[in-house]
């Protein structure tokens, strides 16, 4: 992925016409390559598709499912004392689905498996990354008013979006 989809689903988004549709944020230029999970201090390595997608952008309000967050924005996540309202409340959205939503990914897997790449501040809308053992890129658990989706990869994902593709919320993991 070398950044198209991104662009079209950024393009895609902002051609809504609401006011909240803004660009996202330009790329941290001290992106390292590492993606914080949710556990304080462990980090992941980024995928070529993170890669592409954190070289390209930062923060990215009023995203799909939620907000996307910077990189900085995930290592926020892990003070006790937030000042940023916005990621306060996005991270107590969040653990609220680890409580509230069952057999959620953030209350199944450890938080070293688990990255918040976008949630909502206002609702139930987020996006987890799973870091499974052996595999190049990590899968998006998805959740929103459908229930949960799963995908392959971020690719995966923003091609779905790009076509109104909702079916992922048809197809369950369990028996």
């Amino acid at each position: 992925m070398n950044g198209i989809l991104l662009d079209l689903a950024v393009n895609k988004r902002q051609s809504f016409g609401e006011d909240c549709c803004v660009a996202p944020a330009d790329a941290d230029q001290t992106f390292s390559g590492k993606i914080p999970s949710l556990m304080k201090g462990v980090y992941k390595d980024a995928s070529p598709m993170l890669t592409a997608r954190f070289a390209r952008y930062g923060r990215w309000a009023h995203a799909t499912h939620g907000h996307w967050l910077s990189v900085a924005d995930m290592e926020t996540l892990w003070q006790d004392d937030i000042q940023d309202e916005l990621l306060d409340q996005i991270k107590f959205q969040a653990e609220c689905l680890k409580t509230d939503w069952d057999n959620n990914v953030f209350g199944l897997f450890r938080e070293d498996r688990l990255s918040l790449f976008a949630g909502s501040d206002i609702g139930n809308e987020a996006i987890f990354l799973l870091w499974l053992d052996g595999c190049d890129e990590p899968e998006l658990w998805v959740y929103d008013a459908n229930g949960e989706s799963r995908y392959a990869n971020l690719e995966v994902y923003l091609a779905a979006y790009l076509a109104d593709d909702v079916s992922a919320a048809n197809v369950s993991w369990r028996l």
